[in-house]
Parts: C-alpha cells; structure tokens; sequence
C-alpha cells in the first residue's frame, strides 16, 4: 500500500466544555490565543473554537453550553483522546501549574520538570 502524501496536520479538534470554560481553559490557562469561532458544521448547536498553540498549526474544541466541566467523560473509548501533551520550557512548566493551581484543575503533570518532556498531561477537566 502506497503511503498518502500529507503536508502535516492542520488541526486537531477535541470535545470541550462550554464556550467560556473552553476559553478560559485554552487561553486563560494555556495562553494559547483565541483566533476564530465558527459553528460545528456538523451539529448547530455546538461551536467550533480555534486557538493558536504557536508552532503554526491550530487546536480546535467543539463547545456546546450543555456541558460543564463537571460532565462525565469516558476518554478511554475508541475515538476518544485520552490526552495532550505539550512540550515547553521550565518557565512555561512552573507558569502552566500556578494556573491551574488557582483554578483547582487536578493534572498529572510531570514529576520531574527537568524531564526530557516537561509537559502537563492528562488534565481532569472537561476544557
């Protein structure tokens, strides 16, 4: 089988909370800027948010005001993403763990932030 030819990934689309918990997350939290909002072509009730991860390349969440970050998710089916994780400096490390701090958002993070990955992984909450 002949490989398909791509020019990389454009975006990746996750399921979030509401529209301003999914905000508040993205860019309050991560600092990755909001650029653009458009419906789920897919399902009208839900809105399709971009945010600017900064290499490029786009991250999108599908917000629906019918969920809240307390909504029960199973992210270990099939299809389902079980996490993100984002390679950054020890600033960004220590920066990215206040914040969430303040907000009661349990991570696993990274133990060790000197690890070769320094990334905050697996957060609990339906952002």
């Amino acid at each position: 089988m002949r490989k398909l030819q791509s020019q990389g990934v454009h975006h990746i689309t996750l399921v979030g909370a509401d529209r301003r918990t999914s905000i508040d997350f993205w860019e309050g939290v991560l600092g990755m800027p909001f650029v653009f909002e458009q419906p789920n072509l897919d399902r009208a009730e839900e809105s399709h948010l971009y945010f600017d991860p900064g290499d490029g390349r786009l991250i999108t969440v599908f917000g629906d005001e019918r969920r809240t970050p307390a909504s029960e998710r199973t992210p270990t089916e099939v299809g389902c993403v079980h996490h993100i994780a984002f390679a950054v400096s020890r600033v960004t490390f220590r920066q990215a763990v206040e914040r969430l701090g303040e907000r009661g958002i349990a991570h696993s993070g990274v133990k060790d932030p000197a690890s070769w990955t320094r990334s905050i992984s697996k957060i609990r909450w339906a952002c």
